[in-house]
């Protein structure tokens, strides 16, 4: 546990060491632009950095620092080397950064960032350093500068400098072997070398040509520069967490923000869809996020924005940004809009879901106060001491998850699609946003995999897989699937589950995998009505290139089409000999049907009651959306049961406990 504001502040620090916490991170983006640690005349003092982490142990010698320390290029430089800029398809001039493929600024910039880490260990504090938070682009979220123009129309479409069209042919070369032949042939251009290859421009991938889908026989290009786009954000986050690793000789971990789940609405190219990559990297240690900014209010999940159990998978450490506001931000003259609480315990229910979701996830968390003043409140305070109290209990009982859900993603898939918020793409942020909060609501634990670590996890014990977004899948990836179909488990499938590869669009592929007929529909709403309720599921959003379930033998319709498609099958289960394959076109599978599905499958349901559940082999968090009287049955008979924000025993020798909750209210549970 760890706390976060701007530069250490007395009161925080105090009161925060006094609770037990005596880790604290700090720094933010204008801050380091507003005082570069490297100079023009070329030389690297970070005294502010200094001073603020003297200050932070004048208030507590006894405390860590996780300081962020930037590696974006300070302004001058950006001036001094225009030709080493990012630049944008839409025009965009404001704002000017330097282009993550730059060679010259890695280089240039990666000495100055070298001698600014050098500088900081060698200091009088170096010792009180837990570890560097590795920090580029907007915000210092290590999105590409795209993030920072995310609502233009048309997308801003970085990054058609000189030094991305370098680092694109490159990619080329490598990926086809150098051969110009497979590169004309890939990308329709007959006199095409890769000398004269230039970056797709926005015009060119906002183009789809079978339907929503960009067809890889005819869009190779622009996927291909999607790919390579996301690499470069890789190598760059690489190449600084390097320098950290060599001058530190290993001893100094690293945190980076990357590997965001895809919930944010914005155009492809601000997005970390290069996760996959980076958890292969020695260089990388900690991974952060704040939690999703769409369902954060009360009775929401405030779900964890990564992959969790790919990076756990890959002994990545993930740390929570909890930035939620507290009701301090309402006494301010001009609150702010997100702050979602009015009250002191509208406030600890909050912090009480900030801290059941992490330690049933075994990852860590820090506090932040982004606006200040958010914890100047005894009652705060002694929330914080209660959970890091029990957040040092956790570390006397298994941390080991015990899901039997998997839930699987390919970030990849995108590049396939048109771009969000047009009817090219409504399915992939419903599918991110909507379809995700009703897992949480399901009444049983799940984890989030990326779909190269398939093959890794087929033998983990679960019982239901989901493939959210596996849109996109490759050879050795669609052999993984098809090695999940026995054992009685169930698969489900969302919109359109191996439909691209590289080389193109298959219709069959798709049948074969998921063994459902499909009838494509060129658009319909991305809605259905229930068969067993008759309540209509779904977003009201227009989606191209609908497929719909072709009626057949064994095939039993779960919900139909709305509108136009009100004689269509949207979703559909059908049995298998050892397993049952599920088809959603929609993001609209609810709670109460995946509940059904994992009962069907052998996966233990903890409750019936619709709440936002987390759980692992120790620790159980309920965030209430009703209330009630609440059951919750057990896995396995425990010794005894303690809900820890009233520090009260509720059962012994048991299975299962009931207990009154409130609405809109997190009990969180230790299960000895």
């Amino acid at each position: 546990m760890i706390f976060w504001q701007w530069k250490p502040e007395a009161y925080e620090v105090e009161h925060f060491s006094a609770a037990g916490i005596d880790l604290f991170s700090f720094f933010g983006s204008f801050q380091h632009y507003d005082q570069p640690y490297w100079k023009p005349d070329g030389r690297v003092a970070p005294a502010f950095q200094d001073a603020e982490i003297r200050r932070l142990l004048s208030y507590n010698p006894r405390a860590y620092a996780l300081p962020r320390l930037f590696a974006a290029a300070p302004e001058w430089w950006i001036q001094a080397n225009p030709g080493e800029q990012c630049r944008y398809s839409g025009g965009q001039t404001d704002k000017p950064r330097e282009s993550f493929a730059s060679e010259k600024c890695r280089e240039e910039a990666g000495r100055a960032y070298r001698r600014a880490v050098r500088h900081m260990l060698d200091a009088d504090y170096g010792h009180r350093l837990m570890g560097i938070h590795v920090t580029n682009g907007p915000w210092g979220e290590n999105f590409y500068w795209d993030a920072y123009f995310s609502k233009a129309k048309p997308p801003a479409a970085s990054d058609v400098s000189e030094p991305m069209r370098q680092r694109l042919i490159k990619y080329l070369r490598a990926k086809y072997d150098d051969d110009v032949a497979r590169l004309r042939a890939a990308w329709k251009e007959a006199a095409l070398t890769f000398e004269t290859v230039q970056v797709p421009a926005v015009a060119q991938r906002l183009r789809t040509n079978a339907g929503a889908w960009r067809d890889p026989q005819q869009s190779r290009a622009v996927i291909d520069y999607f790919e390579c786009h996301n690499e470069v954000a890789v190598e760059m986050v690489d190449h600084y967490c390097r320098i950290v690793k060599e001058e530190s000789r290993g001893t100094l971990p690293t945190a980076v923000f990357f590997g965001y789940t895809m919930d944010e609405n914005w155009p492809i190219e601000s997005d970390h869809r290069g996760i996959s990559k980076l958890l292969r990297l020695g260089s990388v240690d900690i991974l952060s996020a704040p939690h999703t900014y769409y369902r954060r209010a009360l009775g929401e999940d405030g779900e964890m924005r990564q992959y969790l159990a790919s990076a756990a998978l890959h002994g990545k450490l993930f740390i929570d940004e909890g930035d939620d506001q507290t009701y301090l931000e309402k006494r301010k003259p001009k609150p702010d809009r997100r702050c979602h609480v009015n009250t002191v315990e509208e406030t600890q229910a909050l912090l009480y879901r900030e801290f059941g979701n992490t330690v049933t996830h075994g990852v860590g968390l820090w506090y932040m106060d982004l606006n200040g003043g958010w914890f100047r409140d005894p009652a705060l305070i002694e929330t914080i001491g209660r959970m890091k109290k029990w957040a040092d209990v956790a570390m006397n009982h298994s941390r080991r998850r015990n899901a039997q859900v998997a839930v699987i993603s390919a970030p990849e898939s995108e590049f396939y699609v048109g771009y969000r918020q047009t009817p090219d793409n409504e399915i992939s942020y419903g599918l991110y946003h909507d379809q995700m909060g009703e897992f949480y609501r399901a009444g049983a634990p799940f984890d989030w995999y990326l779909i190269d670590d398939l093959d890794a996890i087929r033998d983990r014990g679960y019982r239901a897989f989901v493939f959210l977004d596996c849109f996109y899948l490759t050879d050795r990836q669609r052999a993984a699937v098809e090695a999940l179909k026995s054992d009685g488990r169930v698969l489900l499938w969302f919109y359109a589950p191996g439909y691209a590869s590289q080389e193109n669009l298959s219709l069959a592929r798709m049948e074969a995998l998921t063994g459902f007929g499909f009838d494509p529909v060129e658009a319909g709403m991305l809605q259905g009505v229930s068969t067993a309720s008759g309540k209509v599921v779904g977003i009201a959003k227009r989606q191209k290139s609908l497929f719909t379930v072709r009626p057949g033998e064994g095939v039993r319709e779960l919900a139909r089409g709305t509108e136009g498609l009100k004689d269509n099958t949207m979703i559909a289960l059908k049995a298998h000999p050892g397993w049952t394959s599920v088809f959603s076109a929609i993001p609209g599978m609810t709670a109460d049907q995946l509940r059904e599905l994992y009962r069907r499958a052998g996966v233990h349901v903890y409750t019936d009651s619709g709440d936002v559940l987390s759980a692992n082999e120790s620790w159980l968090m309920l965030h209430t959306r009703t209330a009630g009287r609440k059951q919750i049955v057990l896995p396995r008979t425990c010794q005894r049961v303690t809900e820890i924000t009233t520090e009260r025993v509720i059962g012994e020798n048991t299975r299962a406990v009931t207990i009154a909750l409130p609405q809109y209210s997190t009990a969180v549970f230790l299960m000895e």
